[in-house]
C-alpha cells in the first residue's frame, strides 16, 4: 500500500492525487462479489448497503502540530471540532449521524484531565447535533492524535426512497449554491496566530474553534430533491474543483455573489474575499441543483442560501472552475486551499 510519505510516479502527490490512486487500487477489489458499495472513495462519506439498510461511513483525524496545538490547551474546542468535522461529512450526504468510534494517540506524560475535556467537547457536539461515542482504541504515540470514525444512515428523498448527495451528480445549467457566509474560520485562525487585537477577533476565533455542521439543512436538501453536494472544509474554490472533477463539469462562479463573513471586513477589508474563496473549515454546504429546486428550497428552508454561479458545461473530464470578478473578468485567487499532504 502506498503511504502519504511515499511518491506516486516520482512525484510528491497532492491529497487529491493520492486519494484518486488509492481509489483505483480499491475499485477492482470492490467489484468482486456482492455489490454492497453504493458510494465509495471520493465523497464526504461512503454509502454501503447492509441487511439493516443503507449506512453512511466517514472518518477524520486531527494531529498535534498540524490541525491543533496542544500547547493552547483548548481541549474542549479540539474535541468539538473533531466531532464536527465528521458530523459535517454526514451533513454533506444529507444523512443522520449515529455512532462514533474514537482512537487516541497518547504521548508519554500526557494528562488524563486533557482527555476528559477532549471527550467533553466531542460529547457536547454529538449531544447537540446527533450521534454518540460507543467505543474506540487507545495507543501510545510520539505525537498526540485523535481519529474519529462516524456512521450514519440515509433518509428518504422526495421520491420516498433512501437518498444521499454525491459530488458526481452536477448537471448542465445547475445553479451552484452555498448555505452560509464563508471565510470566518480562516480569518479566526489568522487573527489567533497573529495576535491581532481587534473588536471582532473573538467572534472570528470562535468561528474557527466552534464551527456548526449543517446536519438539519443537509437533510432538508435531500428531501427537496438535491442530488449533488459536499461540505466546504478545504476552501470554496478547491472544494468546487473536487466537485467539478467528480461530475466532469465546468463551473463558473461570480465573486460578487459569494457570501463573505461580515466579521472579516473590519479586520481584513478587501482581503476578506480571499478568506471566503479558499479559507476552509467553514463547514457550510456546497450544492448544485436546477433553478426550480433552488427556488423551492428558498421558499421552504429558513436558512441563508446564496447562488454563487452555475454549471456551464459537462463532459469536462478533468473538471474546471472559473472565477469571474464583478466586471466579468477572470479572477485568480491569491490564497490556495488546504491540501492535507502539502499544506
Amino acid at each position: 500500500m502506498i503511504l502519504p510519505s511515499q511518491n506516486i510516479d516520482g512525484q510528491n502527490p497532492s491529497e487529491f492525487e493520492l486519494i484518486s490512486h488509492l481509489s483505483e487500487l480499491c475499485h477492482d477489489q470492490n467489484k468482486n462479489g456482492i455489490d454492497s458499495v453504493l458510494t465509495g472513495i471520493g465523497d464526504d462519506a461512503a454509502v454501503v448497503s447492509t441487511a439493516a439498510g443503507e449506512i453512511l461511513l466517514t472518518t477524520d483525524a486531527m494531529v498535534d502540530g498540524v490541525h491543533f496545538r496542544s500547547d493552547d490547551k483548548r481541549w474542549q474546542d479540539i474535541g468539538w471540532k473533531c466531532a464536527v468535522s465528521n458530523l459535517s461529512d454526514i451533513a454533506a450526504m444529507g444523512g443522520v449521524p449515529d455512532h462514533a468510534l474514537v482512537t487516541l494517540g497518547i504521548p508519554s506524560g500526557s494528562s488524563a484531565n486533557a482527555y476528559e475535556k477532549l471527550y467533553k467537547g466531542m460529547n457536547d457536539a454529538f449531544y447537540r447535533f446527533g450521534g454518540k461515542i460507543v467505543g474506540g482504541d487507545v495507543v501510545s504515540s510520539p505525537v498526540m492524535f485523535i481519529n474519529l470514525a462516524l456512521t450514519g444512515h440515509a433518509l428518504a428523498g422526495h421520491d420516498g426512497k433512501p437518498a444521499w448527495m454525491t459530488r458526481e451528480a452536477a448537471g448542465i445549467s445547475d445553479l451552484v449554491c452555498v448555505t452560509g457566509p464563508l471565510g470566518g474560520s480562516s480569518g479566526g485562525l489568522e487573527v489567533l496566530l497573529s495576535g491581532t487585537d481587534q473588536a471582532e477577533k473573538d467572534v472570528l476565533i470562535n468561528r474557527h474553534f466552534r464551527p456548526t455542521p449543517r446536519i438539519e439543512l443537509g437533510q432538508q436538501l435531500i428531501q427537496l430533491g438535491v442530488k449533488c453536494g459536499m461540505d466546504i472544509s478545504d476552501g470554496l474554490v478547491d472544494d468546487l474543483k473536487k466537485l467539478a472533477r467528480s461530475s466532469k463539469t465546468s463551473i463558473l462562479i461570480d465573486i460578487s455573489a459569494i457570501p463573505v463573513d461580515s466579521k472579516l471586513l473590519p479586520i481584513f477589508g478587501t482581503e476578506s474575499i480571499e478568506h471566503a474563496l479558499n479559507g476552509g473549515e467553514d463547514y457550510e454546504l456546497l450544492f448544485t441543483a436546477p433553478d426550480g429546486i433552488v427556488q423551492d428550497i428558498r421558499r421552504k428552508v429558513q436558512s441563508e442560501i446564496s447562488v454563487i454561479g452555475l454549471v456551464d458545461a459537462t463532459g469536462i473530464q478533468e473538471g474546471k472552475v472559473k472565477v469571474r470578478d464583478a466586471n466579468g473578468f477572470a479572477y485568480e485567487p491569491q490564497r490556495k486551499g488546504w491540501d492535507h499532504l502539502n499544506g
